[in-house]
């Protein structure tokens, strides 16, 4: 079924469906019920074509309906404790449950339509905490720079979590965004979370699996190799094509590794100041169309380079200086390491985050500019996060993060060696 297909009354009737699961006890964790916008919502995706993208929330039922995922497939998707992480990838739909968490990520899949001249159009919804956030603002004003076909859908209850407009802010008006921003006002019908009914907790408890089993971690952790026949590929052999250059120099090894890169036309470097600075000079031989400059914005760049990757792109994001990467811990932490574990591995990401911790060099960056946070990633993500101390190891690194195929990769590179 598409969304001309369904009526308000099937829609709130699969609600009162999911209703009786929960106060049965059949549901035993969080679920955020939609309700009060069915005719708005039918109306919205009478324009979206199946060929898009459509990114939602934690309350994503009625969009995936509409998007024209099965009923039983959303059912069953949220019987198995996964309502507020529906993914459909042959139906490109995509939800988080971060506050904000979606909205750079669909800005990087209209990038990457855009570049593809594709007629497709992404539609992300929020709601009016995400209007909140920084995030969204910067999204939108990139969305609407640089005329991406991307459409944000504010669903205005007047209450994030449970506080209206006018206590988070001290005003009820509205803001005012360009026109890639639509609003709709609706009253839900539902608790801000679950039904509001007592449920039966002795089901509840038989019920109950843990998060390993909801979402099986193993499955998706990637780590450096160990040596052996990997390295043995990227010691000269001739049948892989790589080569290893003799005395080559820390700065080489990276510029190698980057120049390699570049030379897969689907290689997109991703950050602020590429073309004037080629990243201390290791860009110097990528093709400048090859290289996005962004604002000061490293949430974003992060979401950018996921979309991209959604659309076939292998982003190189460029962080100047690695303490400039907890602004993108959001992104990197709760979205790049685990949208492929939560969606069950629907959606992969290569993306390759390159960053330098400045611990050596000419002049002295300040304690707020020379932080070196190796180890606090490596225990937030499952993802390899590699600090290459030689240029061997800087080359070869460089060459594993470029071959991945499901996983991201953080390379922390040295400025006293460059």
């Amino acid at each position: 079924m598409r969304g001309s297909e369904w009526t308000p009354d099937g829609l709130r009737a699969f609600v009162d469906k999911m209703a009786k699961h929960h106060d049965a006890g059949k549901l035993p964790f969080a679920l955020h019920l939609p309700g009060g916008n069915e005719e708005q919502l039918i109306d919205i995706f009478a324009n979206i074509n199946k060929e898009d993208y459509v990114f939602s929330t934690h309350r994503n039922w009625y969009h995936a309906l509409l998007h024209g995922l099965e009923p039983e497939y959303v059912e069953e998707t949220i019987l198995d404790g996964r309502s507020m992480f529906m993914f459909h990838r042959m139906k490109n739909f995509y939800t988080s449950a971060i506050i904000g968490g979606p909205v750079a990520i669909a800005v990087g899949v209209a990038w990457a339509l855009k570049r593809k001249g594709s007629s497709q159009r992404v539609y992300c919804f929020v709601g009016d905490g995400t209007e909140d956030t920084g995030h969204f603002a910067e999204a939108v004003r990139y969305v609407d720079g640089w005329d991406l076909p991307c459409t944000f859908v504010i669903e205005d209850d007047d209450m994030a979590v449970e506080v209206s407009k006018e206590s988070r802010w001290g005003t009820a008006k509205d803001l005012d965004w360009p026109d890639c921003v639509i609003r709709y006002k609706y009253t839900k019908t539902w608790p801000h979370i679950r039904t509001g009914n007592f449920a039966d907790l002795k089901v509840m408890k038989e019920t109950m699996k843990t998060d390993e089993e909801y979402f099986p971690s193993e499955r998706w952790k990637h780590q450096w190799p160990e040596r052996g026949e990997y390295y043995n590929k990227l010691d000269g052999d001739e049948k892989y094509g790589y080569t290893r250059p003799d005395n080559l120099t820390y700065k080489d090894a990276v510029t190698q590794a980057m120049t390699e890169m570049g030379e897969r036309k689907e290689t997109i470097f991703i950050g602020y100041s590429l073309v004037p600075g080629d990243a201390m000079g290791t860009l110097k031989n990528v093709p400048d169309d090859q290289k996005l400059e962004t604002p000061i914005a490293e949430n974003l760049m992060v979401g950018l380079a996921m979309g991209m990757c959604m659309e076939g792109f292998r982003p190189v994001v460029y962080f100047e200086r690695h303490d400039f990467m907890l602004v993108a811990a959001d992104a990197i932490g709760n979205h790049l390491d685990k949208v492929q574990r939560i969606s069950h591995g629907r959606f992969h990401f290569p993306v390759v985050l390159k960053t330098v911790v400045d611990d050596g060099g000419l002049f002295y960056s300040g304690p707020t500019h020379s932080q070196n946070f190796t180890n606090v990633f490596k225990e937030l993500v499952d993802f390899p996060v590699l600090y290459p101390q030689t240029a061997s190891e800087a080359l070869d690194m460089y060459r594993f993060a470029g071959e991945a195929q499901d996983h991201p990769t953080m390379i922390v590179e040295s400025k006293k060696f460059h």
